[in-house]
């Protein structure tokens, strides 16, 4: 735990914050549902964060303070589903490299979907509970899929590269 009050772990912390708020984007910028920082930031937090324990905690409790900010209600499926994002990125923990970086986010916008898409999630009025509901779901989940990725790859860039250029300047950021 000691972990909890070193430089490393505030940075880190106050990286996945700064995240967090982009969820406001898609308020801001329309037809960008999805494109936020949110599965970079579970990734990130995922490989970085030396307790695993944080590694979690930390990313879910920024997106739940969002989400409140937001207005979004508590969905089990999508706490889920980012959950499974963090394990992608404490996948990948020990070799952090661009291609790990890019299949971490490839896969975990794929599960993130898959998981929250499910159509026996939603009300029965909502899509059949029936083959033909769940891959209605699914088509109609596309677009946030496409958005999630591409939000992914391009806040991965700017989570993990930032991280990796400060750790470069300032060598206390160094996992030991």
């Amino acid at each position: 735990m000691k972990d909890i009050i070193s430089t490393r772990f505030i940075i880190l912390t106050l990286m996945v914050i700064s995240a967090a708020l982009t969820r406001a984007l898609p308020y801001l910028i329309p037809h960008m549902w999805n494109f936020t920082a949110i599965g970079a930031l579970a990734i990130f937090s995922g490989a970085q964060f030396s307790d695993k324990r944080m590694a979690f905690i930390i990313p879910i409790a920024a997106m739940a303070l969002s989400d409140i900010f937001i207005g979004n209600g508590f969905s089990v499926a999508v706490y889920t589903g980012f959950a499974a994002m963090v394990g992608c990125g404490l996948m990948i923990r020990n070799k952090i490299n661009t291609t790990n970086v890019i299949l971490a986010s490839f896969i975990s916008a794929s599960i993130f979907f898959l998981i929250t898409n499910f159509a026996f999630l939603y009300p029965a009025t909502m899509y059949p509970r029936n083959i033909s509901g769940i891959l209605t779901s699914y088509a109609a989940g596309l677009p946030f899929f496409r958005n999630m990725l591409i939000g992914n790859l391009v806040f991965s860039t700017v989570l993990f590269g930032s991280f990796y250029l400060l750790s470069k300047r300032f060598p206390i950021l160094i996992k030991i």
